[in-house]
């Protein structure tokens, strides 16, 4: 012990006697002329981090569309989430607001400011998916809002696709949608982008334009870019299909109460027929009667459970599980006032058709009627 003691002793002087001898390090000539600088603190940031409302990559694709979030933006939100703070819906669902097509330097104008105002938002709601379930007719569409509720039911409506994982995915249908503002607007334009692929953008401002009005200016503008392409027609109707899927009915003029009715129904608000291929639906979802709408059944994933959203006290919107493509239409049906048959030139005017819907009647025989509503 004593022995122990002694060599702790006698390596404890000797580190003392080493560090007495080591001269302190000389200060560089860079250290001296620059001598630290210790910053206040309110000038120290933190870098931020990624988090359900704040993702750098959607963020820089919004670059692309003029927007710039300061603060909450979600893009595909689930629907869960947005269940949960839907609240109130802020439109009509339908209303007499026409759409007006604006002259290019008059609609830059008022792109930058709905875009700008939007930037601001404290939550801000983007929606990525695709018009037309077919992948050979579809047209990848982006909407902005700063509506939880209009993105609930836009993620009802809209086609969901896998490409559209990717937020650079290029998206030749852009719509902002800015409902916290007493101004009133509801205006497009279809011009070429600085990517070099032409573009339809829609502006909708305030709450007069209705949920009916945005899915009808969606459809126009698909319509107006596959304008060179005939084999794609965009048409304002819902589908009828038969239990074999191997042919269908086009139905004109629908409304929320017919269409709750039917139990064969492919699709609601649009659809787009390829005269090669048949009838895809142009949406995904519906607006139905709440009254029949059923509760879903738990299920193990949360994104299998469908989630409706009330935006009137009568009716809901709610996705429409169907087929991707049904057979092509044996009949067309516009309702009114009265049971009758009509040439194809009687229903294409009827239905404000193109020579390329009319074409494509005659080429499958399609019988043409009206029927009371």
């Amino acid at each position: 012990m004593m022995m122990s003691l002694r060599r702790l002793a006698v390596a404890s002087s000797r580190r003392m006697s080493v560090r007495s001898l080591t001269a302190a390090p000389t200060p560089s000539v860079a250290s001296i002329l620059e001598p630290e600088m210790k910053l206040p603190r309110q000038f120290i940031a933190d870098f931020p981090e990624e988090h359900e409302g704040n993702n750098f990559e959607v963020n820089w694709s919004l670059a692309d569309d003029d927007v710039t979030p300061r603060h909450n933006c979600y893009r595909n939100r689930a629907l869960a989430n947005l269940a949960a703070v839907s609240g109130a819906f802020p439109l009509p669902i339908e209303s007499s607001v026409a759409l007006e097509e604006v002259h290019p330097v008059a609609f830059l104008g008022l792109w930058n400011d709905v875009t700008e105002e939007l930037g601001h938002v404290s939550d801000l709601y983007v929606h990525d998916g695709a018009v037309g379930a077919l992948a050979a007719v579809r047209t990848q569409i982006r909407v902005i809002s700063d509506s939880p509720a209009l993105a609930h039911a836009l993620a009802n409506l809209i086609v969901a696709v896998p490409t559209a994982k990717d937020p650079q995915t290029p998206r030749p249908i852009l719509v902002v949608v800015q409902t916290n503002t007493k101004e009133s607007t509801f205006a497009y334009n279809v011009d070429v982008n600085e990517d070099g692929f032409e573009q339809a953008k829609i502006v909708v401002r305030g709450n007069a334009v209705g949920l009916g009005q945005i899915q009808d200016a969606i459809l126009k503008a698909k319509a107006q870019l596959d304008a060179e392409i005939p084999s794609n027609i965009a048409l304002p109707c819902d589908v009828l299909t038969s239990a074999d899927r191997a042919s269908s009915t086009l139905v004109f003029n629908a409304t929320a109460a017919w269409r709750s009715a039917q139990k064969d129904l492919h699709a609601a608000h649009g659809a787009i027929w390829h005269p090669e291929v048949g009838v895809t639906g142009a949406f995904e979802g519906a607006v139905v009667a709440s009254s029949t709408v059923k509760p879903s059944k738990a299920t193990a994933l949360k994104r299998h459970k469908a989630f409706p959203l009330a935006v009137t006290k009568d009716l809901s919107v709610v996705r429409v599980p169907a087929a991707t493509v049904v057979g092509h239409p044996t009949t067309a049906v516009v309702l009114g006032k009265q049971d009758k048959e009509v040439s194809v030139a009687e229903f294409v005017q009827l239905v404000n058709g193109s020579e390329t819907l009319a074409a494509a009647l005659e080429a499958h025989k399609t019988k043409c009627v009206t029927k009371k509503a």
